[in-house]
């Protein structure tokens, strides 16, 4: 499968073994910048052109196609990309992260004690994220049946979701799912009992 870049192309390094093909024929040169992850890890790219063949692994690596699809390869560094493409990295959209709210015993409405430092940090967060789209996710620990549990997880998620509702998100944005005792933190016996387990999930992206 060919893809077809036309002007700066950012990969984060999360990429593994990812493979571009590029045609060359483009009036101005294809470019690919190798960007790490937020922890300094950093994947392969293969940049494939005709019948050339590059591997990018290195950060900040920049390769650019040229007219007759030759490829060429250019040791960059951080302050040369923020230079460069500083304000069109300032517009890409934050990377996804995920809060946990802790619940008491059999209750879908009492949040643990630990959980208010939690609320306020997941609130900061929404303050300042361009249109966030929130992923719910309701958990219980292994006590009791099946069926109470599934009920219980997801009325865990629509308390958070209210809260976040009044916070100002639209209800829209929000996706509210119930997980039950199918997904614990801390794996115990049925029937027991635990408090990291009781809980819900809130991605945001």
């Amino acid at each position: 499968m060919s893809t077809w870049i036309r002007g700066p192309r950012w990969l984060s390094g999360a990429v593994l073994a990812a493979l571009v093909v590029l045609s060359g024929c483009s009036s101005t040169p294809d470019k690919i910048t190798l960007l790490p992850d937020p922890d300094g890890s950093v994947g392969t790219v293969i940049v494939r052109s005709g019948s050339e063949t590059q591997v990018i692994d290195k950060p900040y690596t920049r390769v650019d196609v040229v007219k007759g699809g030759a490829i060429e390869q250019t040791a960059d560094s951080q302050s040369g990309v923020q230079a460069r493409y500083g304000a069109l990295l300032a517009a890409q959209p934050p990377r996804p992260t995920t809060f946990t709210i802790n619940f008491l015993f059999d209750s879908a409405t009492q949040l643990a004690p630990d959980s208010s430092a939690t609320v306020a940090k997941l609130k900061a967060t929404l303050a300042t994220w361009p249109a966030p789209h929130l992923t719910v996710v309701g958990h219980t620990d292994l006590a009791g049946a099946q069926d109470f549990n599934d009920k219980l997880s997801m009325q865990r998620a629509q308390t958070v979701a209210g809260f976040l509702i009044k916070a100002g998100i639209p209800a829209q944005q929000i996706e509210t799912v119930g997980r039950g005792k199918r997904e614990p933190v801390v794996h115990t016996a049925d029937g027991v009992p635990n408090q990291t387990n009781r809980r819900v999930v809130i991605t945001v992206q």
